[in-house]
């Protein structure tokens, strides 16, 4: 049996997306440090502080449920907590890298 690809799409709706961005946004200004493109998708990383590690582990159980097309993986290392987001594809890479474009 092959294994299929998941289709490249957000299941949100209009509303949702907007409180979604929101929270990133917020997120971003308060802890981001850096955002690198890799070969799969994006690397973010944040600076540890009050509540940035359960936002971050928050927004990205989130979003695997809504992009389940890529990987979301949050690990802490001393004092940043880096978000790996990546996908199989170009249309993959291209979704997450756009997704945040607005952030870095």
């Amino acid at each position: 049996m092959e294994n299929e690809r998941l289709p490249v799409a957000c299941s949100l709706g209009q509303a949702d997306l907007a409180g979604r961005a929101d929270r990133w946004r917020a997120l971003a200004g308060r802890a981001l440090a850096r955002v690198s493109p890799t070969p799969r998708g994006l690397l973010l990383v944040f600076g540890t502080g009050p509540g940035v590690t359960d936002e971050l582990a928050a927004l990205a159980a989130l979003e695997r449920d809504c992009c389940a097309f890529a990987t979301w993986s949050v690990r802490a290392d001393g004092s940043e907590i880096t978000l790996e987001i990546s996908g199989d594809g170009d249309e993959a890479v291209t979704a997450i890298q756009s997704m945040f474009a607005a952030l870095g």
